[in-house]
């Protein structure tokens, strides 16, 4: 009769691994788009640790809040530090952008200076010479 009564509650345990499992992948999908925002790393490995715990060990409080603590710390080191991460790479590859338009502008105008600074050259140079042969 123990084996009976043992068998549902290792269903459920699974299914409880299983719902959070799935929590888990969910809450990756969505850090990998970016637009995540931050803390749902910590948030969503302390919903699951404390979920596995439950799963794990019974009704422990004491173990459900250990699993919190370490699936908030896992999601945290996983899931939110490589959004920073990315965050910050964007934030520098937006500074190289710009550092680079602004290169290019500036050798764009140096260009059409010279070019100025040519033509009134050439068009002094033609006036001189057209004085010369009136004379």
């Amino acid at each position: 009769m123990r084996k009976l009564h043992r068998a549902p509650r290792s269903r459920l345990k699974i299914a409880l691994l299983a719902i959070v499992a799935g929590v888990s992948l969910a809450g990756c999908e969505n850090a990998g788009g970016g637009t995540a925002s931050a803390g749902v790393g910590t948030l969503g490995g302390a919903a699951a640790g404390a979920g596995v715990s439950r799963a794990i060990f019974g009704d422990s409080t004491s173990g459900m809040l250990i699993g919190a603590a370490a699936g908030g710390l896992a999601g945290n080191m996983t899931l939110d530090r490589q959004a920073e991460t990315r965050r910050a790479q964007e934030v520098e590859a937006s500074r190289d952008a710009s550092a680079r338009r602004q290169l290019d502008f500036e050798r764009q105008r140096a260009l059409q200076d010279e070019e100025v600074r040519r033509e009134i050259e050439e068009r002094r140079l033609f006036e001189q010479w057209q004085r010369e042969r009136n004379r």
